[in-house]
């Protein structure tokens, strides 16, 4: 609808309220151009929480995502559930046809549930992202510019160390993700890794392995070193240790971006105290590089902004499903490598998680 100088007003809704969907809710509320005008979830707390919290009227709140979808018919829709309903929350979803919507990561947890979402949008013409949404935050953009301006000369390879209790589908999407960003979304040629699962974890509604690596390569010639993960010292006693000795304590992941020229370097989601938060290494100094412009704006408001120019202005969206389908891939390929303890080439032609499928074959 519009309002009444004629300014396109777009109406919001989310579907399941837990952690990340006030993040979801704030990216709205920072657009002046959207309404958030209703929630779902089947938790009658979390659906209070969140209406009272974000000034939801009574009505519009439901505890079935499908009658509120019916009724209500938003015109972007945030899909916040764990990871496991995202392909069948989507498809439901899409149904309704919305303008937009915005889907956690990771997308899904197969190829074959990635590509059921993304035909799904493309029949009732959805536009569909997925909530990488690191590639917003200012710090990684200021490493991605400074690559662009050529201060390290060619990009070479990526160097990526996660936290510990990091996995591959619900942080090392993230990782890889911004890994492909920065690699300029070339095509992933081939992926060598291996999995512990030893501990037989489960989070955010999968099964997630304890550690893993990877090495991958890009068709513009870019590798790529990932580890993820904590070591498990005995069976009697788990260890927290990082499976890389020198993750920050605290850091989400440590970035080192290494070119012909120079390093840079990235302490994950917040500075480390005592050195730059992202930093230049070259002929033997250490300078900081700056954070740019919007560096005080929310990554789901960016995020959030550039649906809209997508919508109204045809603006690729950075997020959309097809990019992290490609994430997906790599992290599929990961598991099929430690599958059949191979390097594996893409593109992959299976639908299923080859971890799930090592797991019921044991």
């Amino acid at each position: 609808m519009e309002n009444s100088v004629g300014i396109p007003k777009y109406r919001a809704a989310v579907i399941a309220c837990g952690g990340i969907s006030g993040a979801h809710a704030g990216g709205y509320l920072s657009n002046p151009r959207i309404q958030l005008i209703a929630c779902a979830d089947i938790n009658p707390e979390a659906l209070e929480r969140f209406g009272n919290r974000f000034k939801v009227p009574q009505e519009k709140r439901y505890l079935n995502y499908e009658e509120m979808m019916e009724r209500e018919r938003p015109d972007i829709v945030s899909i916040c559930s764990l990871h496991h309903l995202h392909a069948p929350m989507t498809i439901a979803t899409a149904v309704y046809k919305p303008k937009a919507i915005l889907c956690e990561k990771p997308i899904a947890l197969s190829l074959g549930e990635a590509d059921d979402m993304i035909d799904a949008c493309k029949s009732s013409g959805t536009l569909l992202v997925i909530g990488h949404q690191r590639r917003f935050c200012p710090q990684y953009i200021a490493a991605y510019n400074a690559i662009k301006s050529g201060e390290i000369g060619d990009l070479v390879s990526i160097e990526t160390h996660g936290h510990p209790g990091c996995s591959l589908l619900v942080d090392g999407t993230h990782t890889v993700d911004l890994i492909r960003w920065f690699a300029q979304e070339s095509p992933v040629e081939w992926v060598i890794g291996q999995i512990d699962f030893r501990e037989r974890r489960s989070a955010w509604g999968s099964y997630v392995e304890n550690a893993a690596f990877t090495i991958y390569r890009f068709q513009n010639g870019i590798r790529a070193f990932m580890t993820l993960g904590h070591l498990l010292s005995s069976k009697d006693k788990i260890s927290r240790e990082p499976l890389w000795p020198d993750v920050p304590p605290g850091s989400y992941h440590l970035f080192r971006l290494h070119g012909t020229k120079g390093e840079i370097q990235i302490d994950g989601d917040a500075p480390i105290e005592g050195r730059p938060w992202v930093r230049l290494i070259k002929n033997g100094e250490v300078k900081e590089i700056p954070l740019g412009a919007n560096s005080d704006k929310s990554p789901h408001g960016l995020l959030t902004q550039a649906i809209l120019d997508t919508l109204e202005k045809g603006i690729p969206h950075t997020l959309d499903a097809s990019s992290a389908r490609s994430t997906l891939e790599v992290l599929m390929a990961v598991y099929e490598s430690s599958r059949n303890r191979s390097i594996i080439e893409l593109p992959l032609k299976i639908r299923e998680n080859p971890m799930f499928e090592m797991i019921s074959e044991h």
